[in-house]
Formats: structure tokens, sequence, C-alpha cells
């Protein structure tokens, strides 16, 4: 595995409980400790875990939005999946509009060049892939998160106040089973509730690990967006449009006025 899965691997393992020393990671995943104490270094650095006498504490999940790099890591086959199927929903001469979520650069590799699509992207990755793949793309500028290439800030909020769109493909930490979705950074949830404003249809990336859980800051409802794209069945949420793409199992329901 390389360095981004290996850490994203040692994250999962704190969490689930099998391991809370270097020791025990070491025997997990059959790497040297100078390794291991290496990648809880960069962890511990970037606020994922803390380190305390060869033991490893997860920080709590309220605390911590994770680097770019090791949330594209996590559920990479079906984040895959899900950016297929919404690159699919995209309407040929249509503008899009992606945030900065791992899912949504995703859709990156699905759109493509011939068909007139102009992109709206706060997320440096994203945009770099779109250019090199001949797509027309636009950068929402703003001042730059070093640890995930995004921007953010009142910038960032002013153009997206100047596009109207006619999709938005998003994502956020938390969905709940009453279809609250949410998530830990305020800035974020911020400028994600103005994208929504601004686009005429709005479709939450859903991998299952975001399901049942709530986090600090609201974003919206699922009843108020266009619909979720999921790879599990979310049609147990009330009101709510779903599409589930490992099981292809759609779940319409009629959108609440927004």
């Amino acid at each position: 595995m390389n360095l981004a899965e290996r850490q994203n691997e040692i994250l999962e393992l704190i969490k689930s409980g099998k391991c809370s020393s270097v020791k025990e990671l070491c025997a997990q995943l059959y790497t040297s400790p100078a390794t291991i104490r290496r990648d809880l270094r960069v962890l511990e650095k970037n606020g994922a875990v803390h380190l305390s006498y060869g033991n490893v504490i997860l920080s709590s999940v309220e605390d911590l939005a994770l680097p770019l790099t090791f949330r594209a890591a996590q559920s990479k086959e079906s984040k895959r999946k899900i950016a297929q199927y919404a690159a699919s929903l995209i309407e040929p001469n249509s503008s899009v509009l992606l945030d900065s979520s791992s899912t949504a650069m995703n859709i990156a590799d699905f759109i493509p060049a011939n068909l007139g699509i102009s992109v709206f992207t706060n997320c440096i990755k994203t945009a770099v892939k779109l250019c090199e793949n001949g797509v027309d793309v636009y950068v929402l500028g703003g001042k730059m998160d070093p640890k995930n290439y995004i921007t953010r800030g009142a910038w960032s909020m002013d153009n997206i106040e100047a596009i109207n769109v006619d999709y938005l493909f998003f994502s956020a930490q938390t969905l709940d089973s009453d279809g609250l979705i949410s998530g830990v950074s305020e800035p974020g949830i911020h400028q994600k509730k103005l994208m929504i404003a601004h686009a005429k249809k709005q479709y939450f990336l859903c991998t299952s690990e975001k399901l049942g859980k709530r986090s600090t800051f609201t974003l919206c409802r699922s009843s108020e967006i266009t619909g979720i794209i999921a790879d599990t069945d979310v049609s147990f949420i009330p009101n709510t449009n779903g599409i589930n793409v490992n099981g292809l199992h759609l779940h319409s329901a009629p959108q609440s006025p927004r």
C-alpha cells in the first residue's frame, strides 16, 4: 500500500479499537516501528491523532476535518461509482459546480471534453484534472488551504455569489437518519450553503460511513435538495430522492419547497 493508504489504514485501526500503540500497529500492518512512527508524526501534525508515551489516541471527529489526501484514500471504489453516476446526470452544454470533497474530485474523471460542459470548483486538484482532460474549468478564488489545496474565505464566497449553475455535486461529513446533512467545519458549511443556493439542482454524494451520524454544524436537510447519490439504500430517510449506485435502487419522493 502507498503512503496515503497506509496512513488511512492506521486511522481505521485506531478508530476500530484494534490498535492503540505503535507496537500493535506494526503487528497489524507488518511495518517497521520507524515507518509507523513517521506516519504517526504526520497524522499528529495534521490533527488526526495524539501521541503519548507510545500510545495513540484518535482525535475527536468533531474537531477533525481530515486532509484531502486521507479522504481520497477512503472508500475509493464506492466514490468512483458514485462519481460515475453523478457525471451521467450532466446534460451537454450545462454548468456544474463541484465542491472540495474527494468524491466530487472523482467526477472530474467522467466529464467528457466534447459536450460543452463548464465546471466551477474551489478544489485545485479537481481543477487540474479537468484541465488535463480538456474540460472548461473555472477556479473559485480565495485563500488557499495548504492542507487540502482548496480555496475559502470572502473572495471565494464572492465568486460563488457571481455564478448560477445547473448542477451542484457536494458532500459533507455526516447524514443522519432524519435527513440532516452536517459537517465539522463552520467556514466549509457556510461555503456549501451558498453553493446550494446558486444551483438549480443539488446532489449530495454519500458513502455508507456517513450515514446515521450527526456533526456540529448543520448544512441542510435531504428534503431541501434534488437528491442523494449513495453506495447504499437511503430509502428510509423521509422525503428524500435517492439512488443506490450499488443496487441501482431509485427511491423518489416529492421535493419540499426551498
